[in-house]
């Protein structure tokens, strides 16, 4: 038998083609082909699913790749005499052929003969889907607010965006840990209604199964303040940055009169500093260094307010 052509680091162009019925097709000239359909395990067609044909001994060379069509259907012709494995990759996991096996070991090998064309249809884990309602502090739809959802054994994210209406809806892998998060610009909370992550509660969903998860915003923290000269001038252009006690940093720069202001921000401890536009840099308050500069706490709900005054 001869050895499979592999083209390493390689991905083909996508070749996806009607199937008629379950009689082998020819394939051109002396190779043969993997052809197929993937569903789940619901009976739902799975359209633009990533199929990628394998050697069948452990390699990271990829033999050839195509995508499943509208109709849950693939196809990769030009392919060597010999064994391969297929691989299935959905919403951010994937499963070898014929379907819900995640281990390359345990995965069959299709052989292909030249002029024929081999099936592997595949029946694939359907997703767990994890949705619900996200509403405001104040109760108003929770809109534009990044969804994520944590699988702590793997440290794999699916994320999703919430509507117009506060809701969401995230496919996940079945059976996973998750932690589901949301942030709203530089605010973050975990379900349910808790900005300690430690506190969150952990969500598990079967494949095909529906859990649903609602949260209401906390009301986030806010840091406003003045920079003025040593004459008592508002310092305009200059850089304001409020760094956390895990090294998290953001920046703005003062309007007109001086003013800047950040809003949505967690609760914690923080430190200030200003960069006029000349290079001067001064932490709050008018202190030299990170270690003379006074430390501050954000808390839910409140302004904190850091007034400055440039050193002479």
């Amino acid at each position: 038998m001869r050895t499979p052509r592999i083209i390493a680091g390689a991905i083909l162009g996508a070749v996806v083609a009607a199937l008629a019925g379950a009689t082998p097709a020819l394939a051109d000239g002396g190779t043969g082909a993997i052809a197929g359909n993937v569903r789940d395990t619901r009976g739902t067609v799975i359209a633009d699913a990533v199929v990628t044909i394998y050697p069948p001994e452990s390699s990271p060379n990829i033999v050839a790749q195509t995508r499943t069509d509208a109709a849950g259907k693939f196809k990769v012709i030009g392919l060597d005499e010999g064994s391969y494995k297929v691989d299935i990759r959905l919403g951010g996991w994937s499963e070898w052929a014929p379907g819900r096996i995640e281990n390359f070991d345990a995965a069959p090998a299709y052989p292909v003969v030249p002029g024929r064309t081999t099936r592997a249809s595949s029946v694939v884990s359907a997703p767990g889907v994890i949705t619900g309602r996200l509403v405001t502090a104040t109760g108003t739809p929770a809109a534009g607010v990044a969804v994520s959802a944590d699988e702590e054994n793997t440290a794999r994210t699916w994320s999703a965006t919430t509507a117009a209406d506060g809701t969401y809806q995230v496919k996940v892998h079945p059976g996973g840990d998750y932690i589901i998060g949301f942030r709203d610009g530089s605010f973050q909370q975990f379900a349910p209604h808790t900005v300690d992550r430690s506190s969150a509660r952990h969500f598990t969903v079967g494949s095909g199964h529906t859990i649903r998860v609602n949260d209401r915003l906390l009301p986030a923290a806010s840091l406003s303040g003045r920079l003025v000269d040593a004459a008592g001038a508002p310092v305009v252009g200059a850089q304001v940055h409020y760094l956390t006690m895990n090294a998290s940093e953001q920046a703005t720069t003062t309007d007109a009169a001086g003013n800047y202001s950040f809003t949505k921000l967690n609760p914690g401890d923080i430190k200030v500093y200003f960069v006029t536009a000349d290079g001067v840099t001064q932490w709050a308050y008018q202190a030299q260094s990170y270690d003379e500069a006074t430390t501050f706490t954000l808390t839910l709900g409140q302004t904190t307010t850091v007034d400055d005054q440039l050193l002479g």
